[in-house]
């Protein structure tokens, strides 16, 4: 059956409207039957490479926007693009992230964060708090993990989320994208430690309503960051989204291996988030980038051993980092 045939997982005129029911606005909508990537995708329209006046030819594509709206300028902040299927995501570290179509909730939102630079390790935290909510929502206990990730009780992956800066003349933009494991089922899966809403709700996944969930993040995520804007120069890490993302953080308080971008490894326990949301290792260093490893219990004895390979009070990167 033709793609255009089959109804879209999120509706787009139906979202804005909801939105505005729960007070925000999101001035663009876009909705793919299918693409690459919805980061490159939303990316491209705020580099201006594309415009939302071309109609493609190799998708179907559904667009709500506010009045007023030209879609050959670049959309406005909070637009939203997502996809029912996405056939070439990014992961970290330039890996790459791919789902059976229509199995999952996959999204970026546009942000607009003018001076806060120095709060931006923030922005995949409290997206994270906002999908960990929803999915709890949806009946599925779920706990955070520094920098990007959202996990099931036991440990297992729900979603990835990667965050990524766009030039521009009026002001950096970010690009921030989110990939939500929901109708999954166990054969889709693409390691043993990934799971799905569908799956942890013994579900086949036909119950999992995508608009539903991505209202709910929404609806978290948008006054999350407008408090973070307001912030300024405060420190974050005392707001009240910022004791959430704390409260629901597995990783605060493990004993962890950091993997970091040089490949170099940095052992030892997380201890808590600084002001601009990068991790803090024993008290001491804190880690803006790298892959964080619970260690389980059993291996701490071993792991104990390990000493830090590195007295730098910063690991910095220029990126904020995410997976999706």
């Amino acid at each position: 059956m033709n793609s255009q045939h089959i109804p879209f997982l999120v509706d787009v005129e139906s979202l804005r409207r909801k939105a505005a029911d729960r007070g925000f606005d999101l001035p663009t909508v876009i909705w793919d039957d299918v693409c690459s990537s919805t980061n490159d995708e939303l990316a491209s329209l705020v580099r201006g490479q594309s415009q939302l006046r071309e109609h493609p030819t190799d998708r179907t594509r559904r667009i709500a926007a506010s009045d007023g709206i030209d879609l050959a300028e670049v959309p406005a902040q909070f637009s939203v693009y997502g996809t029912d299927h996405q056939n070439a995501g990014h992961g970290r570290l330039g890996r790459t992230w791919t789902v059976p179509p229509r199995r999952s909730l996959t999204f970026s939102i546009l942000l607009e964060p003018g001076a806060v630079f120095d709060s931006w390790g923030w922005i995949p935290l409290i997206a994270g708090e906002a999908v960990r909510s929803a999915i709890a929502e949806a009946g599925v206990p779920a706990v955070l993990k520094w920098p990007n990730d959202v996990l099931t009780e036991d440990g297992k992956k729900l979603c990835g989320i990667l965050a990524r800066v766009e030039p521009a003349p009026s002001g950096p933009r970010i690009v921030l994208g989110m990939g939500i494991n929901t109708r999954l089922q166990s054969d889709d899966l693409p390691r043993e430690s990934a799971s799905s809403i569908a799956i942890e709700t013994d579900t086949d996944g036909s119950e999992v309503a995508h608009e539903d969930l991505l209202i709910s993040i929404l609806s978290t995520l948008i006054p999350a960051y407008r408090e973070l804007v307001e912030y300024d120069d405060d420190d974050f890490s005392r707001s009240a989204a910022g004791a959430k993302v704390r409260a629901n953080m597995v990783t605060l308080g493990t004993r962890v291996r950091v993997e970091r971008p040089d490949g170099s490894n940095l052992y030892g326990r997380a201890t808590g988030l600084d002001s601009g949301g990068d991790l803090i290792i024993d008290n001491d260093i804190s880690v803006s980038a790298g892959d964080v490893h619970h260690l389980r219990p059993a291996a701490e004895s071993a792991d104990e051993a390990e000493p830090a390979v590195s007295n730098e009070p910063t690991v910095t990167n220029t990126e904020v980092e995410g997976h999706r």
